[in-house]
């Protein structure tokens, strides 16, 4: 689902924007994620993060030209001094259901990283688990 360099791009990106979250896209085709698009935190701020609008839209203009099709599959940001959990923000602003919603936390040196379906206010974890060929696969799922 997440593949090893991708995380490790999202991560990268977490780093270099801290204090301030980041924040990107991903694309993919259905559950498979093959690239982490970093996009510009309009907020620039250390606790929010949304989306400059003009990317989002350039990246789904420049999507439908892919043959077979890439399509935006989630989104991602960074927690700089939090965990990587769904703050109350994240679950309130969470607007696509089928995405996934990936957070990178920085609380302690070592980054975390989970990845979750935000849906109708719940949370659903989902649990990622490495493969030596492609990346990370979805294995299971848990309710919060």
């Amino acid at each position: 689902m997440l593949p090893l360099d991708v995380r490790r791009a999202i991560i990268a990106h977490a780093r270099r924007e801290r204090p301030r979250e980041c924040c990107g896209l991903l694309v993919g085709r259905g559950n498979l994620v093959s690239f982490a698009v970093a996009a510009t935190n309009v907020e620039a701020s250390e606790t929010r993060f949304r989306l400059d609008d003009r990317e989002h839209l350039t990246l789904r203009r420049v999507l439908r030209a892919f043959q077979p099709p890439l399509e935006i599959v989630g989104v991602y940001h960074s927690h700089p001094k939090g965990e990587a959990w769904p703050s109350e923000t994240d679950i309130a602003e969470a607007a696509y259901p089928a995405w996934l919603y990936v957070i990178v936390g920085l609380k302690t040196t070592r980054a975390a990283v989970g990845a979750f379906r935000l849906r109708n206010g719940r949370i659903l974890r989902v649990t990622l688990r490495a493969k030596e060929r492609d990346g990370l696969r979805t294995v299971g799922r848990r309710k919060a």
